[in-house]
């Protein structure tokens, strides 16, 4: 949890959302502080997305409250929760008629005139941020015919190309290659350490969790049902109740990095 005397980025407070007498969250409440990198988990229908949607205004809180730099959401313009908020869905677009340059300049519209043709100096700006992600051979090369694993660093440099204080990600990694996989898992950390951006990435993989976060909040049927450092969900039946599931746990020697794995059923 993040210090009390540290003006957090969000405050959730008593955050609930129904739809067609579907409970997806129940009395949500987190804070999340400058520099944090948080890792969601939870089996699926546990409403991680949905939070994060809220946390971006695609859903607009309406039962709760969520407050983005000591400020209710509600309150903001879209534009001005762009230029704070870089976010990354699960499920990008695949065939998009532009290159990787238009695409991440066009990241930039909370800050340029929309009816302006992007000079120079925004091409620079946008082969500096593929160059972050290990993209920039790729700048003139159409989005439709990239793979998924290239896709989505492409979509992580477009979020950047906001001027984010934080990103949000909805499962990241998912049906990416080990190499991509490893990839994103390096940008991310990356971005986190060296600019301080803050990181809240919703996730599967366990694993991602464990090694990459420094705090994981675990959420079931819509509530938080965990929320504190990688190492305390891990143990203590934490994780079996999570996913009903039994695990076995292996300690990576070199790095002291604990991997989770679904015991096998005999």
């Amino acid at each position: 949890m993040i210090e009390q005397d540290v003006k957090p980025i969000y405050e959730v407070s008593g955050l609930s959302y129904s739809i067609n007498g579907s409970t997806l969250l129940h009395d949500v409440s987190l804070r999340v502080g400058a520099g944090e990198f948080l890792a969601i988990i939870g089996p699926n229908g546990a409403g991680k997305s949905t939070l994060l949607r809220h946390l971006i205004r695609i859903i607009r809180p309406a039962d709760g409250a969520v407050k983005l730099f000591g400020r209710n959401i509600n309150d903001f313009k879209q534009r001005e929760i762009a230029a704070r908020v870089g976010y990354v869905p699960q499920n990008g677009p695949d065939s998009l008629p532009f290159t990787a340059m238009q695409f991440v300049i066009m990241g930039r519209y909370p800050h340029i005139n929309p009816l302006a043709r992007p000079g120079a100096d925004e091409e620079e700006r946008a082969l500096s941020l593929l160059s972050k992600v290990g993209m920039a051979s790729f700048a003139d090369r159409q989005l439709d015919k990239l793979s998924g694993g290239e896709r989505q660093k492409i979509y992580i440099a477009a979020a950047l190309a906001q001027q984010p204080d934080i990103l949000l990600l909805d499962e990241p990694t998912t049906f990416l290659d080990p190499k991509h996989q490893c990839d994103i898992h390096d940008t991310l950390e990356s971005l986190n350490r060296e600019s301080n951006i803050a990181v809240i990435a919703v996730s599967h993989d366990i694993n991602f969790a464990s090694r990459f976060s420094r705090r994981v909040i675990a959420m079931k049927k819509g509530a938080v049902v965990f929320d504190g450092p990688v190492a305390d969900v891990l143990y203590n039946g934490r994780l079996e109740s999570l996913f009903d599931t039994p695990f076995d746990f292996l300690s990576q020697e070199k790095s002291g990095d604990i991997f989770a794995f679904p015991r096998r059923k005999k």
